[in-house]
């Protein structure tokens, strides 16, 4: 016997709520707004987009363009996408695009999980497995809380040049978005120069991914301990400068 008329319809209505909560899943997007200030001046408008592709898939995009007097002296619209696996925040490929007035120019790398390589149009090269970039290393102190991570090392993959990364915790505090104020955990980020097949992928470096790495730099994170676990806070001291990155309030 065929199932009764009232458990087909509700079969199929099952089914149809089914399908729309997993392209709802696959589709939810987080994006957050910061605003960087250099000696107090607001400077660049941030925006990260972090969403679901497929299953243990997520792609984060990163955009930045400067703002006020800064846009008369260095203008810069740059976008930055990586996509990372959820799990091991493998980075598995990278896409910029780049506008800047030193250069101008798009460029894209992808992981082989056959060859255990990445890849550009023109070359390729070994690196191992797992590792990350600036970006899907953001997103693992997002994801895990901070005993789970505190001095622990992972290899990073940037333009090229490899490097391991690691956050050292310093201390939990209280911090201001707007009217709200959240429990924190500042982190410094470390990246040192690793073992390793060095590349000349690109002629000239965007501004963000020269000055991440430089000799001396500082780089400071305050994220959220529970909830979202949003970046709240970044600070990059370089050179005798400090850009701060804080987190817009809803």
């Amino acid at each position: 016997m065929g199932r009764p008329p009232i458990m087909k319809i509700f079969y199929r209505w099952l089914l149809v709520g089914l399908a729309v909560v997993l392209l709802q899943a696959d589709e939810k997007e987080e994006k957050l707004h910061y605003t960087v200030t250099l000696l107090k001046i607001p400077c660049v408008d941030v925006t990260m987009v972090n969403k679901t592709v497929e299953q243990n898939q997520m792609r984060l995009d990163f955009s930045a363009k400067t703002k006020n007097i800064f846009d008369y002296f260095f203008a810069i619209d740059n976008q930055y996408n990586t996509w990372y696996n959820s799990q091991t925040f493998q980075m598995t490929k990278y896409v910029s695009t780049i506008n800047q007035p030193n250069t101008d120019y798009s460029f894209e790398l992808s992981w082989n999980p056959e060859t255990g390589k990445y890849s550009t149009s023109k070359q390729s090269f070994d690196r191992p497995e797992g590792s990350h970039n600036i970006f899907s290393l953001l997103m693992r102190a997002r994801q895990l809380p901070w005993k789970k991570i505190d001095t622990l090392w992972w290899p990073v993959e940037h333009e090229g040049k490899p490097y391991r990364g690691r956050y050292l915790w310093v201390d939990s505090t209280e911090m201001s978005v707007g009217s709200e104020e959240i429990s924190a955990d500042h982190y410094r980020l470390d990246l040192k120069s690793a073992d390793g097949k060095t590349m000349e992928l690109l002629e000239v470096s965007d501004v963000f991914s020269w000055g991440i790495v430089l000799d001396g730099c500082v780089r400071q994170l305050w994220i959220e301990q529970n909830g979202d676990r949003r970046i709240l806070r970044a600070e990059v001291s370089v050179r005798g400068l400090t850009l701060t990155a804080e987190l817009k309030s809803d």
